[in-house]
């Protein structure tokens, strides 16, 4: 009786370390699924937010002399881009070190682009509102600022800065590489998460 009862219990036992080898695999899989789903949905959230926060202060009317006498000037590019990687902290984002006042690679769609930035890494556009983004105006009143000068020779446009109330789009493109290494084999480095904001600049000139 007692050998009856321990083959039993060795029997369940190695049924039970079967059926986990065979289940564990799909609990991983989907447990490190949600959590990439997570973390694509935090990154689109985040991005949206920087986009809304670089858009906002391209269009600001910030010429004005203080109290001091000093003057300060238009915002620029490079103010946009430091106001979206202020509000984006936790992501590696920069301007298209070709063209950032556009036009955006593949006529602003990602998926089938030849170029799109690198790995957990975004580029930054400030363009007219259309979809490639190769319209004008496409900048800020202040210009480049410290950006450097685009490459007009590759196809790029030069800044033409927007006045009075014309609208500025603000673009932003960021790979997202999952952590999951099946999810990383099928997909690659080629989920592009996309966020933009336009707004109507405030400028009184």
């Amino acid at each position: 009786m007692k050998e009856n009862v321990g083959s039993y219990t060795r029997s369940q036992r190695s049924q039970g370390l079967t059926e986990f080898a065979i289940i564990a695999p799909i609990i991983l899989l989907l447990t490190f699924g949600i959590i990439d789903f997570g973390r694509a949905l935090y990154l689109y959230i985040t991005l949206q937010q920087a986009a809304n926060e670089g858009a906002r202060v391209a269009v600001r009317a910030s010429y004005f002399i203080d109290p001091n006498g000093n003057t300060h000037t238009w915002p620029t590019d490079s103010d946009v881009a430091t106001a979206i990687q202020g509000h984006a902290v936790i992501m590696n984002l920069a301007n298209n070190p070709a063209c950032p006042n556009g036009p955006l690679p593949n006529n602003g769609v990602p998926q089938g682009s030849p170029s799109i930035p690198a790995a957990n890494t975004g580029w930054i556009f400030v363009t007219d509102p259309s979809q490639a983004g190769n319209g004008t105006p496409n900048g800020p009143r202040g210009g480049l600022g410290s950006y450097p000068p685009p490459n007009l020779g590759a196809g790029c446009n030069n800044v033409t800065p927007a006045v009075g109330n014309e609208p500025i789009k603000v673009t932003l493109w960021y790979t997202f590489q999952p952590v999951t290494p099946i999810i990383q084999q099928v997909v690659g480095n080629n989920i592009v998460i996309t966020a933009y904001a336009i707004y109507r600049a405030e400028y009184s000139n």
